[in-house]
């Protein structure tokens, strides 16, 4: 994959936290019908202190400056891969504000810019200006963790913004590990489930959330705006682009950043996971009774990311067939994007496909 650089003439706002000029990847060449645009992951910082500590060990605070990122892939997975005849895109996240901030450095921010919003829409930009984003047949937004994050708030937006251009494009999302977990389980002191931690994110960022759940939040009047509108398992009902959620039972980040889970081996951890796995598969039932044109591939796994495990198998709901991510997928994108599938594990029973020792 060739380097896109996003030039200050052209998108000033388009900055990583440390003020360098976002990239992106593309492979060479033009897009051939069908664009798969993903989004890199990478955790967020939400305080001076801990964006100093993030940027001193990553390179998720600055620009990409390889030329060209190689991926490389076995060959038999390559054929069995469902968007191997999609044109890949990758940008690279250097903004820690899970793509949604549209902060200014400043004296409060550390020096920091959080315009990760801001760089997407760069992106989006110059791909319909010099890789005819514009023209194609199919696009999928998709991305891991916090790139999912950035998936579910940028949807509904970038999905208008397109379709208002072409609507014959068939645009949907797909998020991998987005932040769907049960906000109701977690430990006594877990900051980050104080009530105000999501409307302190907004401000820390300039977080801007889906745009159809703060028009809802406005109209009725919700106080917490941010609990509602910054985590998945809240607002994705009002995700109105074709979604695909990948989003296991047991996910070993989630149930410690966001659940504050116990010393593993205690009693109380073990009491934690059952209460955490029944309510993550009670969210999931509850979205597909009531949204059941959101897709749901769910596997009864402690992992964090379902794409990366190939060889998991859960069972589809409606045809029964026992089926891993890739047919999944494959299953979703033959369909309208509206077309009801899902494959939501049963958590009473262990799955021996689940290839993370726990």
């Amino acid at each position: 994959m060739i380097r896109q650089d996003l030039p200050f003439s052209s998108y000033p706002l388009a900055m990583c936290n440390d003020g360098t000029q976002a990239n992106y990847y593309h492979q060479p060449g033009q897009s051939h019908g069908k664009i798969l645009l993903s989004l890199q992951g990478g955790g967020t910082c939400d305080s001076v202190e801990s964006c100093n500590a993030r940027c001193e060990k990553t390179d998720l605070c600055t620009a990409q400056t390889d030329q060209e990122l190689e991926i490389q892939q076995p060959a038999d997975r390559q054929a069995q891969d469902p968007f191997h005849d999609y044109w890949h895109v990758q940008v690279h996240y250097c903004s820690s504000d899970t793509w949604s901030g549209t902060r200014a450095a400043s004296e409060e921010t550390g020096g920091y810019n959080f315009y990760g919003k801001h760089i997407f829409d760069a992106v989006a930009k110059d791909l319909s200006e010099n890789f005819n984003l514009l023209e194609t047949t199919h696009i999928v937004l998709t991305g891991g963790s916090a790139g999912a994050q950035g998936v579910v708030f940028l949807c509904d937006d970038f999905a208008e913004w397109v379709l208002s251009q072409n609507p014959d494009i068939d645009v949907r999302c797909m998020p991998d590990a987005p932040e769907f977990f049960p906000p109701e389980v977690y430990t006594e002191g877990c900051y980050t489930r104080d009530p105000s931690y999501q409307n302190y994110l907004t401000h820390f960022w300039g977080r801007v959330e889906d745009t159809s759940c703060l028009k809802f939040a406005h109209e009725n009047g919700v106080e917490n705006v941010g609990e509602l509108c910054g985590l998945t398992a809240n607002f994705a009902s009002f995700i109105s682009t074709p979604l695909l959620i990948l989003s296991s039972h047991e996910d070993s980040a989630f149930t410690h950043i966001f659940g504050c889970e116990p010393r593993p081996g205690t009693p109380e951890h073990d009491e934690f996971r059952t209460d955490w796995m029944m309510a993550h598969s009670t969210l999931v039932l509850e979205m597909m009774a009531e949204f059941p044109e959101i897709a749901f591939f769910a596997p009864n796994c402690r992992i964090h990311g379902v794409g990366s495990h190939q060889e998991i198998l859960v069972t589809e709901d409606e045809s029964g067939e026992e089926v891993n991510v890739r047919t999944f997928i494959s299953h979703w994108l033959a369909g309208d994007g509206h077309t009801h599938i899902h494959a939501n594990d049963d958590i009473t029973r262990d799955n021996p496909t689940c290839d993370t020792v726990y």
